[in-house]
């Protein structure tokens, strides 16, 4: 795998001895290359002086200036602490600040990785299908762990899985995640698209028989959770919103979260988990015989009805259209969905929308990857279903043939336990969040 490079020395440039003057990380850790940089703050590159071994230090400035901010900055600490999985990023430290009662600046020492996936895919390497199977299996068992812990993530791209040499990987970036542990939802449909706790007899689990290939029976299956999903319109209708609808990368973003429905749950991990696995899958020299030829699956330009296309010329139901939009470029790969992929929907002005996309056929994957075996094809085809409910739920994703020759790994073997945030019924203000980010350094100290 592609590590970070170095640097080249152009004549007449000097490092100043000063260069990180501004990163106080005290006399633990010398810092030595940004490895990364955004709206949140900068990652540096560093070497723990005791022992040798590498960090990653992640910055972040003013935190108290935007209280969502920070309250997702808190959410991250704190989850990140209470998970503890191989495939799942570990922090080390959060450094004590020289002013506690007026810090601004906060510091978590994370893992150091060797890459990430948007890296890699970005990068003139080729991969084997072994290795993308044992990358996305190393995944679906740290979203075993995760889900089981209650918690999704929200927001699973490239960029947040690290990747290192061996193909092993680290999950990362916590900040949308939410622990449903908390959330006081009137529906039961949100746990029920939870595939971790075992009292949760999950609906998707008792009709997505993933591995069996008898179409009637699930055409059966299908039939019956649409109509009873009918029935429970009005209900997941009117159920509180408690979960926010604009998370997830756009490229990764689920259909459930594109039509703003309340009671989404743990299968929008695994929709971006399939968008992950068909972009790795262009780095398959048969797919794509150059990078310049990777793309991602579904990259739309605007996503109704958060963000809809501003120069669109068409309309759908009163509304703009754009064939860049998400859902269009979704819709060109998977087809139009039929009155069944549809029973989850409650809005009915976005029924009336997708209406208008009605006799587009899927497109053929074996086309698309000539490279990718047949189990490779199933596997993705049942990671990107419209509905979430008739999507493979990730038991049936870990079982998957697919990943028979990279199976048996520990890390599947870590149970999650329901994971409690117990700030997110507080009232948080500056104060409270300097106090509880106070409580969170001093847990490392």
């Amino acid at each position: 795998m592609e590590g970070h490079k170095e640097p080249s020395k152009r004549k007449g440039l000097k490092l100043s001895e000063n260069k990180f003057a501004d990163w106080n990380v005290g006399s633990k850790y010398k810092i030595e290359k940004i490895i990364g940089q955004g709206s949140y703050g900068s990652v540096a590159r560093a070497t723990m002086l005791s022992s040798g071994q590498k960090v990653a230090i992640k910055k972040m400035d003013d935190i108290f200036d935007d209280e969502i901010d920070c309250k997702r900055i808190l959410r991250e600490v704190t989850l990140l602490r209470k998970l503890k999985h191989p495939c799942i990023v570990n922090l080390i430290e959060l450094i004590m600040p020289t002013d506690p009662e007026n810090f601004t600046t906060l510091y978590m020492v994370l893992e150091y990785a060797e890459s990430d996936m948007k890296k890699i895919l970005k990068s003139s390497l080729n991969l084997e299908l072994l290795h993308i199977c044992t990358m996305v299996y190393n995944l679906l068992c740290a979203l075993k762990y995760l889900h089981e812990s209650r918690v999704i993530h929200r927001d699973l791209k490239p960029a947040n899985v690290l990747v290192n040499e061996d193909c092993s990987i680290k999950l990362c970036d916590f900040g949308l995640a939410r622990s449903l542990t908390n959330i006081k939802a009137n529906s039961e449909m949100i746990l029920k698209q939870q595939n971790g706790g075992a009292e949760d007899a999950t609906m998707m689990s008792s009709m997505s028989q993933s591995n069996q290939s008898d179409t009637t029976m699930e055409g059966d299956r299908k039939e019956e959770v649409a109509s009873m999903l009918l029935k429970t319109k009005d209900q997941r209708k009117n159920i509180r919103r408690e979960l926010t609808d604009h998370v997830v990368t756009r490229w990764y973003r689920a259909p459930e979260i594109i039509l703003l429905e309340k009671d989404y749950g743990a299968a929008i991990d695994m929709w971006a988990v399939g968008c992950i696995f068909a972009e790795l899958l262009g780095m398959m020299k048969e797919n794509s015989p150059t990078f310049l030829d990777r793309k991602p699956l579904f990259p739309g330009k605007s996503c109704f009805p958060l963000s809809p296309a501003k120069a669109a010329t068409e309309s759908k139901a009163g509304l703009p259209f754009s064939n860049t939009d998400q859902l269009a470029v979704i819709f060109d790969v998977i087809g139009s969905p039929s009155k069944d992929d549809c029973s989850f929907v409650t809005d009915q002005k976005a029924l009336e929308y997708l209406e208008g996309f009605v006799g587009q056929p899927q497109a053929d994957l074996s086309h698309k990857y000539p490279g990718a075996t047949g189990e490779a094809l199933d596997f993705l085809q049942k990671t990107i279903v419209f509905n979430p409910f008739f999507r493979m739920t990730l038991a049936d994703a870990i079982d998957h043939p697919l990943f028979k020759d990279v199976k048996g790994s520990k890390s599947e073997n870590f149970v999650g336990n329901p994971v409690d945030l117990e700030f997110e019924e507080m009232n948080l203000d500056t104060d409270t969040l300097r106090t509880l980010f106070l409580e969170e350094i001093k847990s490392f100290h």
